[in-house]
């Protein structure tokens, strides 16, 4: 399906259905696998690489991490959580270990099939794709998390930029536990050696350890001031890992690269009140993680409203929208 300036059509890599949202004006295209966790593999804009792909896309299929290691993850919950236990409103859980011997990590959503349920092109709207998944419709994950979620999330590439919109639905009859993020690699030049600059809008950092387990409350720290204004990530260390809070409101983070003129700018609205930033040492990437909660909150001794563990009622509705694009530094 095409327009003058935008299309979107499904091929076939390496034997996976691939949805392609291209817009040739703005030299911007994306990737979405949907058969795979429904994750963004591939995006560029402005001619420049933005979200960091798998050197093949069967690594999905073949290695146990992968789905959440490349593109942008879908996670439900998010991050860790350990030895995969935690109450809430007088019910326990038992999510699966997958990363032995401790943890539950990034939930299942990354992993699996969502339904494609419509795509097209409009001259207002850009190339589109919204895609499902329905926990009512896998019995094996109701078997420990029984709460009929559906997940609607429509990918839309419009003058450069790709929005990412999305609602969560309780269509059960109890209030679910909610934990909710997105783990994009915005992929950039750390071989290459040049600086590298991070701009986000940090009210506190919260200490955690390299696993992103909390350990205390936050506080203002040099690190999270100086996000306002800008820091250096070109040598921030291979597998580290900070937790911010954000600034009320929403806003767009920015990544500057200096040496070749461009920046990447990711903006999260307000119903994401935190933030996970991490560098893999598996590919020359680095995530900027929006969470409805800080790692593993069920279990920490402190107020939800520090937390932000929370519930989703039943009948309700959250919606979220984010947009990731690039601009001419300078």
């Amino acid at each position: 399906m095409t327009s003058d300036s935008a299309s979107v059509e499904r091929v076939v890599k390496e034997g996976l259905d691939i949805v392609v949202l291209s817009e040739p004006a703005t030299g911007s295209t994306a990737e979405i696998i949907t058969g795979i966790g429904n994750n963004l593999i591939r995006f560029e804009s402005g001619g420049h690489p933005v979200i960091e792909p798998p050197a093949r896309l069967q690594m999905l299929q073949t290695e146990a991490f992968a789905p959440f290691q490349y593109g942008m993850p879908i996670l439900f919950p998010p991050n860790r959580v350990h030895k995969g236990r935690f109450s809430y409103r007088g019910r326990d859980y038992g999510l699966p270990i997958n990363e032995p011997p401790d943890f539950h990590l990034h939930g299942e959503l990354c992993k699996r099939a969502w339904e494609v349920v419509k795509k097209g092109v409009s001259d207002d709207g850009g190339a589109y794709v919204t895609n499902r998944f329905c926990y009512a419709s896998h019995p094996d994950l109701m078997a420990y998390f029984p709460h009929s979620l559906t997940f609607t999330m429509t990918f839309r590439l419009l003058k450069g930029r790709l929005y990412l919109e999305g609602t969560i639905v309780n269509e059960g009859e109890e209030e679910s536990p909610f934990a909710f993020g997105l783990h994009p690699y915005f992929s950039l030049p750390f071989h290459r050696g040049g600086e590298i600059i991070l701009h986000a809008p940090a009210l506190e950092e919260w200490p955690v350890t390299s696993q992103a387990m909390v350990k205390s409350l936050p506080s203002q720290t040099e690190f999270s001031r100086s996000l306002n204004e800008g820091v250096s990530i070109a040598e921030y260390p291979e597998l580290g890992c900070s937790l911010v809070s954000l600034k009320e409101g929403g806003t767009a983070c920015r990544i500057d690269v200096p040496d070749n003129a461009y920046s990447i700018l990711f903006r999260i609205g307000p119903e994401f009140p935190y933030m996970v930033l991490f560098r893999p040492d598996w590919s020359s990437a680095y995530s900027l993680e929006p969470y409805t909660y800080v790692t593993d909150a069920f279990n920490l001794p402190y107020e939800s409203e520090r937390t932000g563990a929370r519930g989703l009622m039943p009948g309700e509705t959250f919606r979220f929208e984010t947009s990731m694009w690039t601009e001419k530094l300078g």
